[in-house]
């Protein structure tokens, strides 16, 4: 099987618990690379979020492409130009804000540059997004009412504590599940997007830019917002800390992501 294009989720896969790229992986990258395949990092952080880890990376030429909001957006990794684009209007905040109210969970909406949050007295819940994510967009305290009718929205967030989470999932509004993807990306993160929007179905969407069918791809995570991807490729790849469900339906289990696992899988089907 010849491997065209490698798509890697970030946090708990690429990046270790400090948060870091070790030289291991890195290195894994470059040679990837150097040997033909597309790497494309699959996040569900902004592009300005991530620019300096591109950059870090090496791989920000006008021909390399990130995949950002889990799916939301494709972005030319070199200036961020926008391939692919799924968005929420402010009618679809509002819907979300005043559910997620109802059963007190906190939100977190984020656009392009900013993150805005409800004034505390106006929200139920305090939002552990920012500071669990250590995200580097500013924040902004707004009226939801007052957004703009055109304003657009890439994603909304709710996080908090895991099991209170957990308990409070089961009582979403059927409706809303069914006319948004809604999923966890981490344990205390539930994400919500557009319709239609996971990273397997933008991923398609960028192989159909590049030409690359999904048997041509090798895929790589660990968490559920990864499983449609995973799922997509000619290859997935769960990591060793991945959930059990992202095992199960892998092709391949390589090493966590505080053993370099990244660079195990690569080398596993590249070669080296």
């Amino acid at each position: 099987m010849t491997i065209k294009l490698l798509a890697i989720d970030l946090d708990g896969t690429l990046l270790n618990s400090h948060k870091e790229i070790s030289q291991a992986n890195h290195d894994a990258l470059h040679f990837a690379h150097q040997n033909g395949v597309k790497v494309v990092i699959c996040t569900g952080r902004p592009y300005l979020a991530m620019k300096n880890l591109v950059d870090q990376i090496g791989l920000n030429t006008a021909d390399d492409y990130i995949i950002t909001y889990n799916g939301g957006q494709v972005h030319a990794a070199n200036d961020g130009s926008i391939i692919v684009s799924h968005t929420l209007s402010k009618q679809n905040v509002l819907d979300w804000y005043y559910q997620l109210n109802a059963l007190g969970l906190p939100i977190s909406v984020i656009d392009q540059t900013t993150i805005y949050e409800p004034s505390p007295d106006l929200a139920v819940a305090k939002s552990e997004y920012i500071e669990r994510t250590q995200t580097t967009l500013p924040l902004e305290i707004v009226d939801f009412n007052q957004f703009h009718s055109d304003h657009v929205f890439n994603k909304l967030v709710v996080s908090t504590d895991a099991d209170y989470l957990d308990s409070k999932i089961p009582l979403l509004d059927s409706h809303l599940l069914q006319n948004f993807s809604v999923f966890k990306s981490r344990p205390f993160l539930l994400e919500v997007v557009a319709a239609g929007v996971t990273k397997g179905n933008t991923l398609k969407q960028l192989g159909d830019y590049l030409s690359i069918e999904p048997h041509e791809m090798m895929t790589i995570g660990d968490q559920e917002n990864d499983l449609s991807m995973i799922n997509l490729a000619g290859v997935g790849v769960a990591m060793g800390n991945a959930i059990p469900e992202v095992k199960s339906q892998a092709d391949f289990i390589s090493l966590d992501n505080d053993q370099d696992g990244v660079a195990h899988a690569i080398y596993h089907f590249i070669g080296k």
